[in-house]
């Protein structure tokens, strides 16, 4: 009896090496099909952050004020950020799609649990369930999409990746925007969205799965070097653990400055992902079905550019300048939206803005989720993972601080004054991009190694 518990995870882990790990690389419309459904997975992980339409509703309804969810949401995405450090390295020991499989199940088991909430507390218990959730799988699904994507594609896989974070932001959105008229209540979208979830799920469940092992460690340029491993040639491999890498990718100060600086320019997309509609509402005096429908406009054109910027970047073999310059048009943007802001916008102008302004940070972003991907994979293949719950600790950990902070600004000096914090954002990414040395170049897999990590960072 005393070793059952290690049968049963020996029996999981058999399982998962059976029937949902390759030992062949996919290539052609496999390895694009396996991404797809690693758009499916974001979908359903990113709903913790599918609340802005909904959040004026809950105000009234589950009786707490805006301050009380600005500390909410500081402990909760306080909570994701550490869970997240955990999901990585978790992902990196044991695979991708176990990690991506359970979560999946919690998250959606979750989101039918509210509708058990009636008051704050029970909104403090199952939301803040749901960031812990969350956390854990965003390293997973970052390191599976390194996994599926040689360099040539690895601008459009990312696009696809943030393409299922972004769709959710959207359906959370507009889906209020047409049914709320119709249902009236914040009960009807949870029993919608669950419904989608579910099905959705089911694809992923019998559809994802994983590299092995070996698959994981391989650094690859084009689908033709996987070929190359399963004809049996040599594939040079980097050795040490995924803690390894990460000690190896906390010591390095363009880690930091990479994603301090693609946290700070993120602050748009927080600002109207959590508090878009209820910054319209109060500002612009909008309905919620109003409010919900100018949020969304923003995440569709986002949404519809993801692919095509990490098409184009991948196409030109280049990331840095197309991030750069994109920046700097979206600085621009920011700037005659904080200088026009007042008086009130019409939905027309509105619905402009942010259009053009989504479709501009989503070009400028998906270049550096590529760049960000090759840079943690010139110092290991064994860190993406790690590495990319190393960005979600840091952009939840911001998330957390900044929640507060603009409900304070908003409440005390107005909604015009926090979108400055939204300027100076865009601001340090475009320093921060140009602080790390080279990159300038087209892309190319590079042979890594503890002591080549210097020289592949600096070329």
């Amino acid at each position: 009896m005393a070793n059952a518990p290690q049968a049963r995870t020996g029996g999981i882990k058999a399982y998962f090496a059976e029937h949902r790990t390759l030992d062949v690389y996919p290539t052609g419309f496999r390895r694009w099909w396996m991404l797809l459904l690693t758009v499916m997975a974001t979908i359903i992980s990113f709903y913790e952050f599918g609340f802005s339409a909904l959040l004026p509703l809950w105000l009234p309804a589950l009786h707490f004020t805006q301050e009380q969810f600005g500390w909410f949401l500081t402990a909760a995405v306080f909570l994701s950020a550490f869970s997240a450090m955990y999901g990585g390295p978790l992902a990196d020991r044991h695979g991708r799609v176990v990690v991506i499989d359970a979560c999946l199940a919690a998250m959606i088991i979750l989101t039918f649990c509210n509708l058990l909430m009636t008051g704050f507390w029970s909104f403090v218990i199952v939301r803040g369930l749901m960031n812990l959730v969350a956390g854990l799988s965003w390293g997973a699904l970052g390191g599976l999409t390194r996994d599926m994507s040689p360099r040539v594609s690895r601008g459009a896989a990312f696009g696809l990746l943030t393409l299922g974070a972004v769709a959710c932001l959207w359906l959370w959105n507009e889906v209020p925007a047409w049914t709320l008229p119709i249902f009236h209540t914040w009960q009807s979208q949870i029993l919608i969205m669950g419904s989608v979830a579910v099905v959705l799920y089911i694809v992923v469940f019998f559809c994802l799965k994983d590299l092995s092992p070996n698959l994981r460690l391989m650094v690859m340029d084009s689908e033709a070097e996987g070929s190359a491993y399963e004809s049996g040639e040599p594939v040079s491999q980097v050795p040490g653990t995924a803690m390894a890498a990460f000690k190896m990718l906390l010591g390095r100060w363009e880690s930091w400055a990479l994603v301090i600086g693609a946290v700070a320019f993120l602050t748009t997309a927080i600002t109207i992902q959590t508090f878009g509609p209820l910054m319209f509402t109060q500002a612009y005096h909008y309905t919620p079905a109003q409010a919900a429908s100018a949020t969304a406009n923003f995440w569709l054109i986002n949404l519809i550019m993801l692919v095509p910027a990490g098409l184009f970047s991948d196409w030109l073999r280049v990331r840095k300048p197309i991030t750069i310059i994109l920046t700097g048009v979206g600085l621009l943007l920011l700037l005659w939206w904080v200088r026009n802001f007042f008086p009130p916008l019409s939905p027309r102008a509105l619905g402009a803005i942010t259009l053009i302004l989504g479709a501009v940070l989503a070009s400028a972003y998906i270049p550096w989720c590529a760049f960000f991907s090759e840079y943690l994979e010139d110092l290991s293949p064994a860190l993406q993972a790690t590495g990319w719950s190393f960005f979600q600790m840091i952009y939840r950990t911001w998330i957390a601080f900044s929640g507060p902070l603009l409900l304070w600004v908003a409440a005390h000096y107005g909604w015009d004054k926090w979108m400055w914090v939204t300027v100076a954002g865009t601001g340090i990414f475009l320093l921060s991009q140009l602080a790390v040395r080279g990159h300038w170049r087209p892309v190319a897999a590079a042979a890594p190694a503890a002591g080549q990590a210097a020289h592949a960072v600096g070329r």
